[in-house]
């Protein structure tokens, strides 16, 4: 974990309302604990997002950018905890959504309306086996 991402993450779940500003920092918690060794860099996609995980990522086009492996973004009405990895031919979220109690899946990220009521022994599994993919830089996509 880098010091700055750390103390950017902090600073900015310190920016939020509550009952926000404490569900950001109980899943950043479980998060941090379950992959200490991700740096953590924020990002800006429909506003701040905290990445756990930043990797330079490429396409079939060559090197594009840098993005993260594991996410947490606090949006106007949930909270959204997006997840790169993948399982089966499939995005991850996709194979374990029905571990995550009343929440909206997207291609990559589920969107919590209560976090009280996700496991987090479930936001653990998810984001061990992400950084497990993501650990050493963007997976080897495969061949068409």
């Amino acid at each position: 974990m880098t010091q700055d991402g750390a103390a950017a993450a902090a600073a900015h779940i310190a920016s939020l309302d509550e009952p926000r500003r404490s569900q950001m920092q109980h899943l950043h918690e479980v998060i941090t604990a379950a992959i200490p060794d991700a740096s953590i860099r924020l990002f800006e996609y429909g506003g701040t997002l905290i990445g756990y995980g930043p990797y330079a990522y490429s396409n079939s086009k060559g090197p594009t950018g840098e993005w993260f492996a594991v996410g947490l973004a606090s949006r106007k009405s949930y909270v959204s905890l997006f997840s790169m990895g993948n399982r089966d031919g499939g995005y991850l979220v996709e194979a374990v959504h029905d571990r995550f109690p009343g929440t909206a899946i997207g291609r990559s990220c589920l969107n919590i309306k209560d976090p009280s009521t996700v496991p987090d022994d479930a936001v653990r599994d998810l984001v061990i086996e992400t950084w497990d993919q993501y650990r050493h830089g963007q997976p080897a996509r495969p061949s068409r």
